[in-house]
């Protein structure tokens, strides 16, 4: 089948966001008596922020502050951050350049809350570079459901199968799969080893690899 859109996720692709979700997420954890590590951050990489939430509150309940303030709390620190230190990661620009010279439709499909993906496209400056951006906090269930990419690409007006999904996270890729499309996997290099990403069609170590190939069945 021939790539008619490209559907790129936000966080860990578009956008250096992870460390800052990790920091921000223990902060705010902290608040209410949960002493995250990193590696427990990392664990719930590419959930949507209210299933993190429930995930950890799930494994340790606690008191006081309810679990809609807390991601409310989450995403204001977020959005702050983004605003002013979005950085666009390496290749994001040049693979935007190959979609606009194959004239192949664009869009975001991410996790992160649509206020979160509008402070970040616009920290990038990057925010009439996309035909279409979705947020699975719109979805009953986020990634690794594909009803964020299946919506995607019906706002698009692409059948899933002509759709390409550029995603970092595994629950991305098993989320791209089942939407039946087309997976390029970036993963983070202490990620990049794990078998479980072999379900992608490819494995690149950052978008400065991406090339019209990748476009090719």
């Amino acid at each position: 089948m021939q790539v008619e859109a490209v559907i790129f996720d936000m966080d860990g692709l578009l956008v250096d966001s992870e460390p800052t979700w990790r920091t921000v997420e223990m902060a705010c954890f902290k608040e209410v008596g949960i002493e995250l590590t990193e590696q427990q951050c990392i664990q719930t990489k590419g959930l949507r922020i209210d299933e993190v939430v429930d995930y950890w509150f799930a494994v340790n309940p606690w008191k006081g502050m309810g679990r809609a303030t807390l991601v409310t709390r989450i995403v204001d620190r977020m959005v702050a951050e983004m605003e002013v230190n979005a950085t666009a990661l390496p290749g994001v620009r040049q693979t935007l350049e190959i979609c606009e010279r194959r004239k192949l439709k664009t869009a975001v499909a991410s996790s992160s809350q649509l206020r979160l993906i509008q402070a970040v496209l616009k920290g990038l400056q990057m925010e009439s570079r996309f035909d279409v951006v979705r947020s699975a906090e719109h979805e009953p269930y986020g990634k690794p459901h594909p009803a964020v990419f299946l919506t995607t690409a019906e706002k698009l007006g692409i059948k899933p199968e002509n759709c390409l999904v550029l995603e970092d996270s595994l629950p991305g890729v098993i989320a791209a799969k089942a939407a039946k499309m087309k997976c390029v996997a970036v993963p983070d290099a202490h990620e990049r080893e794990n078998p479980q990403f072999s379900i992608a069609d490819a494995v690149i170590p950052d978008l400065n690899a991406f090339t019209d190939a990748h476009l090719m069945d």
